[in-house]
């Protein structure tokens, strides 16, 4: 019950259905998903570089080769031994999969291809609101920008990717009750990716719940379900609820996502995707447009939304609104419901079709993605130039591997890179707020108590990057030196009294 309405049968659609099977495969829409594809392909390598994907790699690559998940930290020195839940462990592992065929380039790969199955799940959501084959797809373009938050490999496109395949289900559920059965297996397979389940699971209990009355109220129409049909959804929801359980840590995957939200304040208010949608960036201006588009459709149309559409429209709205990464999951639910009202172009005429221009064009865009596929050297020099490869180089010719204090994003890296330099803080921020290490980097950092805080942790080395407050504190202190500095990083050393020595450049 995920569509507002019913797909909308039309000429176009009758004639679609009486097509050789030829002008089928090759047609007009099939050659649009290759431009989608395109798209997406023109955007993925520039997120190669995201943060956390290293500390994902390393834990993958402890699980592949010692066939167990780690329960214990051993990458950091400033929560060494703590206890920690590797709660996105199958997506680590479906990513080094990718990275040990092909290095950086089978990550790319990886994520690339979950990009395109998510966002040709879309077209097709769009298609069965009931919007024109050509119409569909400028919405879904539309999506992938509010995606583009998340045009990285992040463990979280595994989550959305079960998000539009529990959709996918839920649109098809009254044609066929049967096709809900396969939500246990995907909540169970889902809480293992991604500790997104949680918004499947919000997104199940709202389309329970739009079909518990028969009401109309405006232009919003809630239809009763059958005694049937309520009595599947309660089943399956049940059965997926159990399902969750089916993991390697039990009640406390399940517990996960609440304990975040309960105990993570500090993180959800540091990192920059967390927080709310700013409209003075690119990133709010595209949520305002969506509001507005939400509106028009309200103000301007007389066409019915069903109980669910609004429900979960208002869910995903005020989920994007407050967390700027959620903008990827109202593209997931809104635009399918707004492709319907979207009038850019003239039909689309399957009897006009031309079969041979297509299959062209596709193998034009195919080619063209597998000669511009980034080379595994080109995708290191874009890592190179964010990350501080020649720094740590240079601290490890120096030996200098202990007590090393670094700038949050620098962690995983570490992790990965330089296994031998623990980094006082990395990507796994929750077992750094359990221990009050994160509270206590943020302190530093923001020039609250930084030398009470770096004598605390008697740090030795300051990695960090270059023209910020933190370091340009430490360049006027007599206590620290610069011993290397690039475009990537700053090293400081703890100066021995009366000593001012530059030891490398």
């Amino acid at each position: 019950m995920a569509a507002p309405s019913p797909p909308l049968a039309s000429p176009v659609s009758r004639d679609y259905g009486e097509l050789p099977l030829v002008k089928k495969i090759f047609s007009f829409p099939t050659m649009c998903l290759f431009l989608l594809a395109g798209v997406i392909f023109s955007y993925a390598p520039r997120g190669i570089a995201e943060s956390d994907i290293w500390w994902h790699l390393r834990n993958a690559k402890e699980i592949v080769v010692h066939h167990s998940i780690p329960n214990m930290d051993t990458y950091s020195w400033g929560a060494t031994g703590s206890p920690w839940l590797d709660h996105e462990w199958l997506s680590e592992v479906i990513y080094y999969l990718g990275f040990r065929a092909l290095g950086l380039r089978g990550v790319l790969a990886t994520y690339f291809i979950v990009l395109v199955f998510i966002y040709v799940g879309v077209y097709y959501r769009c298609c069965h609101a009931g919007a024109d084959r050509k119409d569909a797809i400028i919405a879904t373009l539309g999506a992938i920008c509010l995606g583009g938050v998340s045009l990285a490999p992040r463990m979280l496109l595994f989550g959305w990717l079960c998000m539009i395949a529990l959709l996918l289900i839920l649109d098809q559920f009254e044609k066929n009750q049967k096709i809900v059965w396969l939500l246990p297996p995907l909540f169970c397979l889902w809480i293992n990716l991604h500790g997104s389940w949680i918004f499947g699971m919000v997104v199940l209990t709202a389309t329970v719940i739009s079909g518990l009355l028969t009401a109309e109220w405006g232009l919003v129409v809630a239809r009763r379900w059958t005694s049937s049909e309520l009595r599947t959804l309660l089943l399956v929801v049940a059965a997926s609820s159990a399902a969750l359980f089916l993991n390697p840590f039990g009640y406390k995957l399940v517990w996960y996502p609440f304990d975040m939200g309960l105990r993570q304040q500090s993180v959800l208010k540091y990192l920059d995707e967390w927080q709310p949608v700013d409209f003075s960036s690119w990133n709010g201006k595209l949520a305002l447009a969506l509001i507005f588009c939400v509106i028009a459709a309200v103000l301007f149309s007389r066409r019915k939304w069903r109980l669910d559409a609004v429900l979960l429209t208002s869910f995903a709205l005020w989920s994007a609104l407050t967390h700027v990464r959620f903008l990827f999951f109202a593209g997931l639910i809104v635009v399918p419901w707004l492709a319907r009202y979207v009038h850019l172009l003239g039909p689309y005429e399957p009897a006009k079709d031309k079969p041979l221009l297509n299959v062209v064009m596709i193998c034009l865009m195919v080619a063209g993605m597998i000669v511009l596929f980034p080379s595994e050297a080109s995708l290191r020099r874009t890592v190179s130039a964010t990350y501080p490869n020649a720094a740590l180089n240079f601290m490890q010719q120096h030996g200098m591997t202990e007590k090393v204090f670094n700038e949050y994003k620098f962690g995983g890296y570490m992790d990965w890179y330089t296994p031998q330099i623990k980094p006082f803080i990395d990507g796994r921020a929750d077992i750094f707020v359990y221990n009050g290490v994160f509270d206590d980097f943020l302190r530093a950092t923001s020039l609250r108590n930084t030398f009470e805080i770096l004598d605390k942790y008697s740090v030795r080395y300051v990695l960090y990057e270059p023209g910020q407050p933190f370091t340009y504190l430490l360049e006027h202190s007599p206590s620290w030196r610069q011993i290397y500095r690039d475009n990537a990083a700053v090293v400081f050393e703890r100066a021995p009294q009366g000593s001012d020595r530059m030891r490398g450049q």
